[in-house]
C-alpha cells in the first residue's frame, strides 16, 4: 500500500448531524449560567483528567480496568492510587503519573489556548509532541528484519525515518515518506484554514484527525498529537475535549481505516456521538448548580427568570413535549402493523395441545393514561444503564408489543425526560422482558435487555423533520435487536 497524499475537505453538507447541531445550541444558551459555578469548573477537571488518562491507555502506555479510570477521575491523579488499584510497581507507578500529568498539562492548556488569537502552526504541532514525549526517551522501531528495538525519541522534531508498520496479515501500511512530511503538514494546515467558517466542528476534527494520523509525521505520540487537535477544533466552538475510550478502541481504528479508503462517516459519527454524550452531561449540572446554591440567591434567581424568561423559555421548552406525542403516534402506528404482521404467522402456529392461543397484540399508554407509570423499575435500570436520569415528572408514555407463545415476550418502547428539571430534552429507550409466573399470583417482568445500542434523546431546538428521521432509524435498528432477543428466547426454551 503506497503513501497517497492528503486530500482536502469533502463538500460542506456532506455530513449532516442536526441531533448534535441542536444540542450545540441548547448548550451555548446555558453555558454562560454554568461557567462560573463550581458544579460545571469540576465537570470540566473530571473532563480532563479522563481525557488525560484515555488517551495513554488507547495507546497502549499503561492499561487497566474502567474502574481504575473512574477512581483518578474522582480522587486525582495520584501514584498510590495507580499502584494499589492499577497492581503495578510504586516505580512505574510514579512513571505512569508523570505521563498522564503530561497530557493533563496538555488539555488544561488547550481551554487558555482557545481563550487567545487561536492560529494553528507547525510550531504548535510540534510544541504538542514535544510535551506528550516530555517523560518519554525511547520508542519502538522495527529493523528489516522485523525485530523490534529500543531507540531515541525525538522530540518536536518530524521524522527523519519510515514509520510504517506491517498489518497482521503482513501488508505494511504507508505513511507519509520523511521527505514529503514538511510539504504534507504545511497542505494540512493551509487546507485546515480554507475550510474555516463553511465546515460543522465535527467534520472539522474528523479531518484534521485522520489527515494527521495519515502523515504520521512524529516518531511516536501520533494518535496523541491527533486526538489534541480534534479536541481543539470541538473547544473553539464551545465543546469539549474529544475523549476516545479504551471501549471504543476497536470501533475507533475501523473509523480510521475506513477513512482511508475515503469514507470518512464512521469518524465523524463517532466523535459526534462523544460530543453528545458531553453535552448531555453538562446541561445535566443546572440541577446541581441550583441546588448548591444558597436560598437568598435561589429565590433572587428564580424571581428574576419569572420576571423576563419564564413564559418565553416554557413555550420554547413545550416544543419537545409537542414532538414526543408525534413520536409516540408514530411508534403506535409502527407497533400495530408489527404485532399484527407476527399475528397472523403466529396463530396457525399454536399446537393442538396448548390451551391458550399464540398471538401477537400491541398496546400504548400515552401522557394522560392512567397506565402510563407501567414499566418505571424497567426504565429506570435502564437509564442508569446508559448513564442518564430518566424524568417521569412532566411526561412519560410507552408502547408494547407482546409475543405470546408458551410465555409472554414483551417489547417496549419508553419516552420520558432526560435528566432533572425541565430541560426540554427527552429521550426514549427500548427494552425487552418476558413476563415470569409468581408464586402468589400474577406475572412479573425478567430477562430485561436493552432493545438498542443507545437510547434515542431529542429536544426543541431541532426540527422535527430531522428528529423523526433519526427516530425512524433508531427504530427499525431497535426492533431487530428486539425481534433477535425474541428468536433467543424461544431457542432457550426448546
Amino acid at each position: 500500500m503506497t503513501y497517497q497524499r492528503i486530500q482536502p475537505f469533502p463538500p460542506a453538507h456532506s455530513y449532516d448531524f442536526p441531533e448534535l447541531r441542536a444540542l450545540s445550541s441548547v448548550w451555548q444558551e446555558r453555558k454562560e449560567s454554568l461557567e462560573q459555578d463550581g458544579v460545571y469548573r469540576d465537570f470540566i477537571k473530571r473532563l480532563q483528567r479522563e481525557w488525560a488518562i484515555e488517551t495513554g491507555i488507547i495507546e497502549r502506555l499503561y492499561s487497566w480496568d474502567r474502574g481504575v479510570t473512574e477512581v483518578l477521575i474522582e480522587q486525582g491523579i495520584e501514584s498510590s492510587i495507580i499502584a494499589h488499584r492499577g497492581g503495578v510497581s510504586q516505580r512505574d507507578a510514579e512513571h505512569i503519573k508523570a505521563l498522564i500529568d503530561d497530557h493533563l498539562g496538555i488539555v488544561e492548556g488547550l481551554f487558555g489556548y482557545i481563550k487567545g488569537e487561536y492560529t494553528l502552526t507547525e510550531h504548535f504541532i510540534r510544541g504538542i509532541q514535544a510535551q506528550f514525549t516530555a517523560h518519554q526517551d525511547y520508542t519502538e522501531a522495527v529493523t528489516e528484519s522485523g525485530a523490534f528495538i529500543r531507540v531515541p525519541l525525538q522530540k518536536g522534531e518530524y521524522k527523519t525515518f519510515p514509520n510504517n508498520p506491517r498489518r497482521p496479515d503482513g501488508e505494511v501500511h504507508s505513511y507519509c515518506p520523511p521527505e514529503w512530511t514538511k510539504d504534507e503538514m504545511e497542505s494540512l494546515i493551509r487546507m485546515y484554514r480554507e475550510a474555516e467558517g463553511s465546515h460543522t466542528p465535527e467534520v472539522k476534527a474528523a479531518w484534521l484527525h485522520h489527515r494527521f494520523t495519515q502523515i504520521h509525521p512524529f516518531q511516536d505520540a501520533n494518535g496523541r498529537v491527533a486526538r489534541t487537535l480534534s479536541s481543539l477544533a470541538f473547544l473553539r466552538e464551545g465543546l469539549f475535549p474529544l475523549v476516545v475510550r479504551d471501549s471504543d478502541r476497536k470501533e475507533y481504528i475501523g473509523a480510521l481505516e475506513l477513512a482511508d479508503a475515503g469514507n470518512l462517516a464512521p469518524l465523524v459519527g463517532l466523535f459526534v456521538r462523544r460530543q453528545r454524550d458531553a453535552v448531555l452531561k453538562a446541561l445535566g449540572l443546572e440541577q446541581q448548580v441550583q441546588q448548591g446554591k444558597y436560598v437568598e440567591q435561589i429565590v433572587a434567581s428564580a424571581l428574576e427568570v419569572l420576571r423576563n424568561r419564564f413564559a418565553k423559555e416554557q413555550q420554547k421548552v413545550s416544543v419537545a413535549y409537542e414532538y414526543a406525542g408525534k413520536l409516540l403516534k408514530y411508534a403506535e402506528q409502527k407497533f400495530r402493523e408489527m404485532a399484527s404482521s407476527l399475528d397472523s404467522q403466529l396463530r396457525p402456529l399454536t399446537p393442538p395441545q396448548v390451551s391458550h392461543q399464540y398471538q401477537s397484540r400491541s398496546d400504548h399508554a400515552d401522557n394522560t393514561s392512567e397506565q402510563r407509570h407501567y414499566f418505571q423499575k424497567q426504565i429506570v435500570e435502564l437509564a442508569n444503564h446508559f448513564d442518564y436520569f430518566a424524568n417521569f415528572e412532566r411526561f412519560r408514555a410507552w408502547v408494547r408489543v407482546t409475543l405470546t407463545t408458551d410465555e409472554d415476550f414483551d417489547y417496549v418502547l419508553s419516552f420520558h425526560g432526560y435528566g432533572a428539571g425541565d430541560t426540554g430534552i427527552l429521550a426514549a429507550s427500548a427494552f425487552t422482558c418476558v413476563k415470569a409466573r409468581k408464586e402468589e399470583g400474577g406475572t412479573e417482568p425478567v430477562a430485561l435487555h436493552p432493545a438498542a445500542t443507545e437510547f434515542f434523546q431529542f429536544n426543541y431546538a431541532e426540527s422535527f423533520e430531522t428528529i423523526e428521521k433519526r427516530f425512524a432509524e433508531w427504530l427499525e435498528a431497535s426492533k431487530a435487536i428486539a425481534l433477535a432477543e425474541w428468536k433467543r428466547s424461544l431457542q432457550a426454551g426448546v
